[in-house]
């Protein structure tokens, strides 16, 4: 009894496919090497600005 003929034949297209795990990794790779736009980049060194400028006034007060 070797259970090959009990086991469901898989679909032609998924043994070509890379494993699910190993696409996500890939895709967040992407992501992550993505260039941050210019806009945000702004607006996070305005927010540092800002803490800075609050924590001179609060070390003043």
């Amino acid at each position: 009894m070797s259970g090959d003929n009990d086991s469901p034949k898989m679909p032609p297209e998924w043994r070509t496919k890379k494993p699910m795990g190993e696409s996500l990794r890939d895709k967040y790779k992407e992501v992550l090497n993505e260039p941050v736009p210019d806009k945000l980049k702004k607006l996070i060194e305005a927010l540092k600005q800002q803490e800075r400028d609050d924590q001179k006034k609060s070390e003043s007060d």
